[in-house]
């Protein structure tokens, strides 16, 4: 394989990690409903669900950014794909709030280690010049996953019920894990001549773009 379609390859198979990521993080969102019958919840039990998932996520933000220089995107998306099932899992089988609310911080964990390790894919593997269209095809290749979370998963709630429901979204997650073990190759960064510093991050454009 050339080095352009290897990028290619390696960049697809995160993208689609991050589909499966997305698929969990709005799995509460369209099954509101069916949750609060399940665990037993009000509307307050509901936003203390969704809300520890966003704060986890945010939370992890940092450690992770960290992580990913040390270990390298594939470990991380490894890592995040198979919390995020695990959390699945324990969704599935969760009958009352505490279970639940376990359930979403393992999503939002797993979901915090994924698009920044994409992202790294790309800085990898993509020239400097390409990298903002890759990030962008990234964010809105990843909403199909919402999409997929939206009329699928609640046909299969209407059909199969909660239990199988969430059982087959913790499958989807080992499934991510299986590729991404197959398919990517992780590469560390070339070292910069000198240490690391803030000022120099800042002198970048792209970063204060970002902030």
């Amino acid at each position: 394989m050339t080095p352009r379609s290897t990028a290619v390859m390696f960049w697809a198979t995160g993208v689609l990690a991050y589909v499966i990521a997305i698929f969990h993080r709005q799995s509460l969102g369209v099954s509101s409903i069916e949750a609060a019958a399940r665990l037993d919840i009000g509307a307050a039990g509901l936003s203390t669900l969704a809300m520890l998932q966003i704060l986890v996520y945010a939370a992890m933000q940092v450690p992770v950014g960290v992580l990913v220089d040390r270990i390298g995107s594939k470990r991380m998306l490894v890592a995040g794909a198979a919390v995020m099932a695990c959390g699945e899992l324990v969704f599935a089988l969760s009958e009352g709030l505490l279970p639940g609310v376990a359930g979403r911080a393992l999503i939002g964990c797993g979901d915090a280690m994924t698009f920044i390790s994409v992202i790294r894919l790309v800085n990898l593997h993509f020239p400097a010049h390409r990298n903002p269209v890759m990030v962008q095809l990234t964010g809105l290749i990843g909403q199909l996953g919402a999409i997929a979370s939206a009329v699928p998963l609640i046909h299969s709630l209407h059909t199969y019920g909660w239990t199988p429901t969430f059982m087959g979204a913790a499958g989807l997650g080992v499934l991510s894990v299986i590729l991404l073990l197959t398919v990517l190759r992780d590469a560390r960064p070339a070292r910069a001549d000198g240490p690391p510093s803030l000022k120099a991050a800042w002198a970048e454009p792209g970063t204060r773009l970002g902030m």
